[in-house]
């Protein structure tokens, strides 16, 4: 909980999930995204009971990798999982709003989504299975981009 200007970083070499609790969380990226996954195995955001929490990445990002990332206010190299009973308030400026580079599944929370560019996507998959979603982006709203594997690729409402 509280108010960040900067970043969270989650870099661990360990197997397992990771947990990020958001409690009235209001993060505010100045170089890059609000939330980075740069290493992990599995990456859980719970947005806690009855709290609502805030996103926002930098207007211009002092960095990108080859892969294009990170390219949202949520970015996530692992698979990620967002669930809970609270809210979040996503804000990319001229990115996405909420990216993993694996799979995203969303089982959970009241999600709402203003992005530059595409407003949520999952590389390998898009699954939602709960919660609810208010996604305004100027391109894609909902989006999966694998297209190297004919099993991968797709987004599940």
């Amino acid at each position: 909980s509280g108010t960040l200007e900067g970043q969270v970083v989650v870099d661990t070499a360990e197997d397992g999930l990771v947990q990020l609790v958001l409690d009235g969380a209001d993060i505010t990226a100045t170089t890059n995204a609000a939330v980075t996954v740069q290493d992990a195995e599995k990456v859980a955001v719970i947005l806690a009971d009855g709290s609502t929490s805030s996103l926002t990445d930098a207007e211009t990002y002092s960095a990108q990798d080859a892969d294009g990332g990170p390219d949202g206010a949520l970015f996530s190299t692992a698979d990620l999982v967002i669930g809970g009973d609270g809210a979040l308030s996503v804000t990319s400026h001229a990115n996405d709003g909420i990216v993993s580079k694996d799979g995203l599944v969303i089982a959970g929370g009241d999600l709402t989504v203003d992005a530059g560019d595409d407003g949520i996507r999952g590389k390998d998959y898009l699954v939602v299975t709960g919660g609810t979603l208010d996604v305004t982006a100027a391109k894609d709203g909902l989006k999966s981009t694998e297209d190297g594997d004919e099993t991968l690729g797709f987004v599940d409402v």
